[in-house]
């Protein structure tokens, strides 16, 4: 008996001692980041680690998918020639003049008709038509009109955009409480100070919702509109890689891409937490 009780009180004392380990690490200030940042890379790394034992054991044909360290190989190639950071810079600067153009076009329009229904009746289903129209089919006649110079690459980018912007900006602004409408024209509340106060904090996390698809948008569009023509970006890199079987070439220059995108997917999830402090602010 009196064993049994040692045994027990030996097990429980290891429980507690295990539990409080645990809310240590978990209490601490780095133990959940840890935790989640293991979980976000475990399945890439074990992946990886998979690609890169097919590959050594001649499975996969390294034309059609080379080996993880000849991708890095390449990567490492591009960077040293310089060419990677000339498509880079290209492809950046077409893709954020097209950004800007397509959001500013979508944010105007769709805080005006959110807040006016006969702008809504107007421009709504004209959006609506152009959206029905992929973004591949609008390419030939973008191109027949302005060239296959850098404003149509703008264009097509900014087309990419502009759908999900407008479509997110007016959805947050109808989105808006009816109580507030009325109780602005109770107080006589001016526009600008109604729209600043009332209807942009309100709609803020939808309209950042469209500003981060339409980011994404861009990356595919200024892929996309540069494979069709032209001597740089990334696009034009991925469609050389291809006809010359640089297979290694064109993954890397996928990851590039890949990763750039959730780059800025993360600074705009990081102003947005910040807008949104600002929000909470403005409502007290």
């Amino acid at each position: 008996m009196a064993k049994e009780l040692t045994l027990t009180g030996k097990g429980t004392v290891e429980k507690n001692i295990f539990k409080k380990l645990s809310g240590d690490i978990g209490s601490s200030k780095f133990g959940p980041r840890f935790l989640a940042l293991l979980n976000t890379i475990a399945v890439p790394v074990l992946l990886i680690i998979l690609w890169q034992a097919l590959a050594g054991s001649g499975l996969l044909l390294e034309v059609i998918l080379p080996s993880p360290v000849k991708v890095i190989k390449a990567f490492f190639e591009m960077i040293k020639d310089g060419s990677l950071g000339v498509d880079l810079a290209v492809s950046g600067k077409r893709v954020l003049i097209g950004y800007l153009w397509g959001a500013g076009i979508a944010l105007i329009l769709g805080v005006f008709s959110g807040l006016n229904k006969i702008a809504e009746r107007v421009f709504s289903p004209i959006i609506n038509v152009i959206r029905q129209i992929p973004l591949y089919a609008w390419m030939p006649i973008i191109i027949l009109w302005f060239g296959i110079g850098e404003v149509s690459k703008e264009i097509i980018i900014a087309r990419g955009v502009l759908i999900p912007i407008y479509l997110n900006t007016l959805q947050g602004i109808k989105g808006v409480q009816a109580e507030y409408f009325e109780l602005a024209e109770v107080l006589e509340l001016k526009r600008s100070v109604f729209l600043r106060k009332i209807v942009l904090p309100s709609a803020v996390s939808s309209i950042f919702t469209g500003l981060r698809l339409g980011a994404g948008n861009a990356w595919m569009a200024v892929v996309a509109a540069e494979m069709l023509g032209g001597l740089t970006g990334l696009g034009y890199a991925l469609m050389k890689s291809r006809e010359f079987l640089w297979s290694d070439k064109l993954i890397a220059l996928m990851v590039v891409i890949g990763v750039i995108g959730v780059v800025i997917d993360v600074i705009l999830r990081k102003i947005e937490e910040n807008t949104l402090r600002w929000k909470k602010k403005t409502v007290r």
